[in-house]
């Protein structure tokens, strides 16, 4: 089941439908760790070569390459993060899709975040705090944060509106 049909049933007729984005593996090409394996693996190849054999570094290095990298690309990669005039929709997983949304006019602040890393590829975090049980929600690795941002504010700054709502804040 793609996250299409999820959201097909989820939206409200009432409701305009903006945009929906996922988290993006774009940065791990300049993650140190990346790095650090693939030069761990020639290194430890060519000796290995040498001697008949495989280093049992280079096996050390494969397994957290492989057992780290499809855990960052599946978490990134399957939520997606759709909005509407009315809700933020999280939908998140693989085999069963779990849904959870925040009405907008409860978002309390938005922040985007980026590394020197993430604005060479372009990509950022950001953060959506709400006073519904929801709380905080992280978007990791999301393709142009700041544009995403300006658009999610612009989105519950007129659905505060639309429906009287006025954020108080704390001062004391």
């Amino acid at each position: 089941m793609s996250d299409i049909s999820v959201l097909k049933n989820v939206l409200r007729s009432d409701e305009t439908f903006y945009w929906t984005v996922r988290g993006s593996i774009a940065d791990l090409k300049y993650h140190p760790v990346v790095w650090l394996c693939f030069i761990g693996m020639i290194i430890s190849f060519v000796p290995a070569l040498q001697h008949g054999m495989l280093d049992v570094w280079w096996w050390v290095l494969v397994a957290m390459l492989l057992g780290w990298l499809p855990s960052v690309y599946c978490k990134r990669i399957y939520t997606s993060y759709t909005l509407t005039n009315k809700r933020l929709i999280i939908i998140s997983g693989i085999f069963t899709k779990d849904v959870d949304e925040i009405e907008l006019f409860r978002v309390a602040d938005s922040t985007c975040k980026q590394s020197l890393i993430d604005m060479w590829s372009n990509l950022g975090t950001v953060t959506v705090v709400s006073t519904d049980r929801t709380g905080t929600i992280v978007m990791h690795k999301i393709p142009y944060p700041n544009q995403v941002r300006d658009n999610l504010r612009e989105a519950y700054m007129q659905a505060r509106s639309d429906k009287g709502t006025v954020m108080l804040e704390n001062l004391g």
